[in-house]
């Protein structure tokens, strides 16, 4: 039987509803006790460019509100300084609203495996075990490459990979 998987045009945006990250008040040093927050969309019936973000950790109560003044195109600003400054360091892949580190991320293949939440893991899990993967177009855009299989790095697409990294993403399962 062949393991089938259908582009229907997902978006990293579209998993940006929950972001598990670590907490900056349990865990700022990266000490033993290890706590997952959760950045949260406010105000889903906007558009995610007009979203505002909220971080919340149910174990230490801690939370912070993007000000509404804060636009998109400002936190993007951050997150490129972010990820060019620490994306070598032990703070590993951050987030784009806060600037925190991804709770769902681990080394594989000598690169950085992450994701958002489980929904985006189970995304990557049904691409990287899929034998076939077909793209369809989309209702307005047609034939485009905005999709998020279709931006996947290529050491994820590769077939010498698929192993370590689905045993990658068993792990990072097993810490949700």
């Amino acid at each position: 039987m062949v393991t089938r998987f259908r582009d229907y045009g997902k978006r990293l945006a579209d998993f940006e509803e929950e972001i598990l990250v670590r907490c900056p008040q349990c865990d700022p040093y990266g000490g033993l006790r290890l706590r997952t927050a959760k950045i949260l969309t406010v105000n889903s019936n906007q558009s995610s460019l007009c979203s505002i973000k909220r971080i919340i950790c149910q174990h230490c109560s801690y939370t912070k509100q993007q000000s509404k003044d804060r636009k998109r195109k400002a936190t993007l600003l951050l997150w490129q300084k972010n990820y060019i400054a620490k994306s070598n360091s032990s703070y590993g892949i951050l987030d784009h609203f806060f600037g925190l580190p991804l709770w769902l991320q681990t080394s594989c293949c000598g690169q950085m495996l992450w994701a958002y939440n489980e929904a985006h893991l189970n995304f990557l899990e049904s691409y990287v075990q899929s034998r076939l993967r077909e793209r369809l177009p989309g209702d307005i855009l047609g034939w485009h490459n905005g999709s998020l299989a279709s931006r996947l790095p290529r050491w994820i697409k590769l077939t010498q990979h698929r192993e370590k990294v689905l045993q990658k993403i068993q792990q990072l399962k097993q810490t949700l």
